[in-house]
């Protein structure tokens, strides 16, 4: 996970760091009697030291919204709604950062339903593995997780982007955007499957369905009371050759689209309105897809 600009002083990291974990905490990502991601994970997401996770940590102790003991991660304490409450921070943040300690959360449930709408599933692919990690490694022991993921139909309509710039007829783009979609929706589905056929997971689906549009926006529904939403914004930019070749393509970077976080109760009009939303395209619309092994 990446974090989001965190400066070059280590007072202004650590600070960051501490107004990231406070905003996830006021928005309910970590919940009372929850612990945070430990000191390894967190120098690991903002790639800093042990020294400046523990200023950020201490800032949160000093403040009433964690409580810790040696050798253990820190855990949000009941006393957290007013000192969260008194410093406010925008809570929309990259895809990299936002996404990792939601999922996080939503594992800790021993039923996980996730539904995501996506151009390709690429910021969910890189994501998913930490919690799969989790489970083999015995930190989590969820009982069922279920998958929907629904993405737009590589084969039968011809997608609005990504195409080439100077030749929007070029195929090389659209080629490169399906074996793209193909790979991470089977990076996905192989990683949770194998939670079951391991015993590690007693149940565990995974539904891939195609839409014949383009999405102009991902979602993220996390155990029906989370929701990341965030917008496709298109960029001209040249990938790796393709085939050999340089080409400039229109494109959406996904993986760094902002986020914008809403969680039930307190945005459950915006939940649940996004909820209907999946569930109706997927029912009405989105057709089954396979991929292949």
């Amino acid at each position: 996970m990446a974090p989001r600009d965190a400066g070059s002083t280590d007072s202004r990291k650590f600070q960051v760091i501490a107004d990231d974990l406070r905003t996830e905490i006021a928005d309910g990502v970590h919940r009372v009697g929850r612990q945070l991601p430990s000191q390894r994970e967190l120098q690991a997401t903002y790639g800093v030291s042990r020294e400046t996770v523990g200023r950020a940590l201490e800032v949160l102790r000093a403040e009433g919204l964690i409580s810790s003991s040696r050798g253990r991660p820190a855990t949000v304490t009941e006393g957290h709604g007013v000192a969260a409450a008194a410093h406010p921070v925008p809570s929309a943040q990259p895809a990299q950062v936002t996404l990792q300690p939601r999922l996080r959360a939503a594992f800790e449930a021993e039923g996980i339903t996730m539904d995501v709408l996506s151009l390709t599933s690429e910021t969910m692919a890189q994501h998913l593995g930490a919690q799969v990690a989790r489970i083999s490694d015995g930190e989590i022991r969820p009982q069922s997780i279920a998958l929907r993921l629904m993405l737009p139909d590589i084969t039968g309509i011809r997608l609005a982007f990504p195409r080439g710039v100077e030749d929007p007829d070029d195929d090389r783009p659209r080629k490169r955007h399906r074996d793209m979609v193909i790979n991470h929706a089977r990076s996905l589905r192989h990683s949770l499957l194998r939670l079951r056929h391991q015993g590690l997971v007693p149940e565990v689906s995974v539904q891939i369905r195609t839409v014949p549009f383009t999405p102009p926006l991902k979602l993220y529904l996390l155990n029906k009371d989370q929701l990341l939403e965030g917008y496709y914004t298109l960029e001209q930019w040249t990938p790796e050759p393709i085939d050999g070749v340089e080409v400039t393509i229109l494109d959406s970077l996904g993986v760094g689209a902002t986020l914008f976080p809403y969680t039930k109760p307190g945005q459950a009009l915006k939940v649940e309105a996004a909820q209907k939303f999946f569930d109706s395209y997927w029912d009405q619309l989105a057709q089954d897809a396979d991929f292949g092994d």
